[in-house]
């Protein structure tokens, strides 16, 4: 678990208020958060938001969600209000002790601890809410592969067809940056020779080395470390990408487009704990892998066989005499 994600639905019957938002941050560190409230006359409005969509979907409803009570006199300012007052509490308690008690609950699973964690923040603003959470767990490599697929759409124009197609790229394994949220850095902040977590996508031409090189790849579904050893920017309808060439270890080169938008993990920390994770991983794999014993047997003739049959009887007879002897 390397990230987690809270989404919380609460009503206030002594302000008279609906409440929806989220914290998300980073194992045992200070949550983001977002939130909006609105009077319960206007609850039609949450209406469209549940706390089953996932974290892309939950971000981009709760911005729609602004952007219609913000053309309501008055009303944003609740939220606004509120924000201030969320802001002041996490401050009093401490962010990353919040972080902390939010990363131990949901490690262990425990919906009641995470509720009466919330309901403890809001107890200020409107005492014995009704509060409603669903919270996920994430590692890294799980969030950048949610992300890539919800970049797809970016990946559909003309022009980045016709780079995918060149004889330097085609053949290429095709890999996606490890995403950092909360303290990432982006693409343009990294140059040639820097190095680059990511996760295989698809192997191109190099299925077989990557698979000697990383033998529990596929049940790992672990990040590798790369370098980069080409940036290119590339013009596209929606805005710009870069194309990042990457080796990956014996000579193997990965593909990839990454918007300067993402924040790409950089942090020294967590490569090694990924080094030290990928050999634990590859020794466990060799001690999985069957022992194959080769047996050669010499070419024999006849007479050779004949010889070593005697022989064999000479040694089994004078070992029963032996035993004979010392049994009397």
């Amino acid at each position: 678990m390397d990230l987690y994600f809270i989404k919380v639905r609460a009503r206030s019957k002594g302000t008279a208020e609906d409440i929806v938002g989220y914290f998300f941050g980073k194992t045992n560190n200070a949550p983001d958060y977002d939130f909006v409230v609105v009077p319960l006359r206007y609850s039609n409005i949450l209406e469209d938001i549940t706390l089953e969509e996932n974290l892309n979907e939950f971000k981009e409803k709760l911005e729609n969600i602004k952007k219609k009570i913000k053309e309501i006199p008055g009303i944003y300012d609740i939220t606004l209000a509120f924000l201030a007052y969320l802001n002041n509490m996490l401050n009093r308690r401490g962010k990353i002790p919040l972080g902390i008690e939010f990363s131990t609950a949901i490690k262990d699973d425990d919906v009641e601890v995470i509720k009466t964690i919330i309901s403890d923040l809001l107890e200020e603003w409107s005492p014995k809410m009704e509060v409603s959470v669903k919270f996920h767990a994430m590692s890294l490599e799980e969030y950048s592969a949610f992300t890539f697929m919800n970049l797809q759409e970016d990946f559909s124009d003309s022009s980045v067809l016709e780079i995918y197609s060149r004889a330097d790229v085609a053949d290429c394994a095709e890999v996606f940056p490890v995403i950092d949220p909360i303290n990432g850095t982006s693409i343009i902040q990294f140059d040639i020779g820097d190095k680059i977590p990511v996760v295989i996508l698809n192997f191109g031409k190099y299925e077989k080395q990557i698979r000697e090189l990383y033998p529990g790849i596929d049940k790992q579904k672990s990040s590798l470390e790369g370098i980069i050893i080409s940036k290119e920017l590339v013009r596209v309808k929606g805005g710009n990408l870069f194309l990042v060439k990457i080796e990956i270890g014996d000579g193997i080169i990965g593909k990839t487009l990454i918007s300067p938008a993402l924040k790409i993990l950089s942090d020294e920390t967590y490569f090694l704990k990924k080094r030290k994770y990928n050999t634990q991983q590859q020794k466990e794999s060799q001690k999985e892998l069957p022992k194959h014993i080769k047996v050669e047997i010499p070419p024999t003739t006849g007479s050779e066989l004949l010889i070593s049959f005697m022989t064999t009887l000479l040694i089994t007879g004078a070992l029963l005499i032996i035993i004979y002897i010392f049994t009397k």
